[in-house]
């Protein structure tokens, strides 16, 4: 299985373009949840092409993304929003002890190494500090159930990676995990043929697990003209998180 660090590297454009955005309700709870306002410093771990980096930094905190792959991170500084940007690990992230009040990680925790990670936050965050993961998660409904049994059929790959649900388990078993809030948020995005082909090919599972590349176009191309209305079908999302506090070592 290829390096996570490296993934996305043939990915980076497209998922630029079209992975979603994290929905605003996510910000406002995590914002009331950790008491947080501007001026507060977060590190956005494995900040991929900087999405959420960008939605934070325009809540008025002083973000540092932390992202290792080149190609994203390139990608990330060619959006700019206020972000700095760091080449570096989420388990060595660079900064100085005690310099971030919020870890976050968005559509990445699940490829990091849990313990180590949890380690370099507690090194990086202040005494009280608190850390985030969340994922947008594709929703039930025909459409994405027809979509995931299609993944199933033509990625090698899609079965076998680590789920998301896998790692929220082991943060809530962490002895270090304290605090720990959890919540759920409805979320969406809008294609029409070009954009859920840009979305599906922004899956490292398909770049890197998919062998028959025009046949699997070919029948996402009939799974859209079985679902499209008005030429665009919505794809629906449950926007998870969970925010928790480490006790001190």
């Amino acid at each position: 299985m290829l390096d996570s660090r490296q993934r996305f590297t043939d990915a980076a454009g497209l998922y630029a373009r079209y992975r979603p955005d994290y929905p605003s309700a996510l910000f406002d709870w995590l914002l009331a949840t950790t008491a947080l306002g501007p001026g507060a410093r977060v590190a956005d771990l494995g900040c991929g092409t900087g999405i959420a980096s960008r939605q934070l930094a325009a809540r008025g905190l002083r973000v540092v993304g932390i992202e290792p792959n080149a190609a994203m991170l390139a990608q990330a500084r060619a959006e700019g929003g206020g972000v700095r940007y760091v080449r570096a690990e989420a388990t060595a992230t660079g900064l100085r002890g005690g310099a971030v009040d919020l870890g976050t990680a968005a559509q990445a925790f699940h490829w990091f190494p849990v313990a180590e990670t949890l380690a370099e936050l507690r090194r990086v965050l202040r005494p009280g500090g608190w850390a985030a993961a969340f994922w947008n998660v594709r929703a039930g409904g025909l459409f994405n159930q027809e979509y995931d049994a299609l993944l199933h059929a033509f990625s090698v790959e899609y079965g076998a990676l680590r789920r998301h649900e896998e790692t929220t388990e082991e943060l809530g078993a962490r002895p270090e995990v304290e605090s720990a809030r959890a919540a759920e948020f409805a979320h969406r995005q809008v294609f029409d043929l070009e954009g859920l082909r840009g979305r599906a090919w922004s899956s490292s599972y398909v770049v890197h697990g998919v062998d028959d590349r025009a046949g699997f176009d070919r029948a996402l191309a009939r799974l859209f003209d079985r679902h499209q209305r008005d030429g665009a079908v919505s794809f629906g999302y449950r926007t998870e998180v969970l925010a928790f506090r480490l006790a001190p070592s």
